[in-house]
């Protein structure tokens, strides 16, 4: 695999229905691009789509970890770069950078991607993608890795019951990646968001969910009130984890 491209790089500039209510980028944007830059790196090494669906398969986000440091604002431009830490026959690690526009570091992000078979819905073997270990990059990522994320239980836990609609799902007909961020960010109110902003939020992937099915949104305070442990828990057990860090924040009206 000679002239492989080890980083990859793309701009952006944040457009007014981008930003959240508070005239900056969401967490949630942030994690949509972490996903858009990884599709083009993969496309760009051959390893992307059109490689695993020949084999029946298809890249998911295993987890996800966003750290920011500074929110972009309407008409700022910003530049993702992504490069990958590691690969196994299992799991794809692959960590990401943002920058502003006079090249200060605003974000980090790391995650982990598996593939899986579309038809049998289950964890597939990267092994035919063995000459990816030669993109691999020495860059260093400075946010720590995930946290082990624990079951939400115990006094203090905020529930609440959605069910997932048509435009919670995506290609691979199962419910978005976002949408799980979206709606653990949805159990706050506009009052909260106007002084409080996410700095980490962490969020582990563990079981599919599908239209139509019920999800039970469990939301539990630590450290203070400034760290939120959080699930989304279905019939078939919990489709996912999290953990979201705030920071204060002072929202000026325009």
């Amino acid at each position: 695999m000679s002239g492989i491209t080890r980083e990859y790089c793309q701009s952006y500039i944040l457009t007014a229905g981008e930003c959240n209510a508070q005239g900056i980028m969401p967490v949630t944007l942030f994690g949509a691009r972490v996903i858009e830059v990884a599709t083009f790196h993969a496309n760009e090494l051959g390893v992307g789509y059109d490689r695993l669906i020949a084999d029946g398969l298809a890249w998911v986000l295993s987890r996800l970890s966003i750290e920011m440091y500074r929110s972009p604002k309407v008409n700022e431009r910003y530049t993702l770069r992504t490069w990958i830490e590691g690969f196994n026959r299992h799991f794809s690690e692959r960590d990401f950078e943002m920058t502003d526009s006079r090249g200060e570091v605003i974000g980090h992000a790391r995650s982990i991607w598996m593939a899986i078979n579309i038809k049998e819905r289950c964890g597939a073997d990267l092994a035919m993608l063995e000459p990816l270990r030669a993109s691999v990059s020495d860059r260093v990522c400075p946010i720590e890795k995930m946290p082990r994320l624990t079951a939400v239980s115990g006094d203090g836990v905020q529930e609440s019951v959605y069910r997932f609609r048509y435009c919670d799902c995506d290609f691979n007909r199962h419910v978005n990646t976002l949408r799980y961020m979206e709606l653990l960010l949805n159990q706050w109110d506009m009052d909260f968001f106007d002084s409080h902003v996410v700095r980490r939020f962490d969020i582990a992937f563990m079981h599919e969910a599908k239209f139509g099915e019920e999800a039970l949104v469990r939301v539990l305070p630590v450290a203070d009130g400034c760290v939120y442990l959080a699930e989304i828990c279905g019939d078939e057990g919990c489709y996912s984890r999290g953990r979201i860090q705030f920071v204060d924040y002072h929202y000026e009206m325009k």
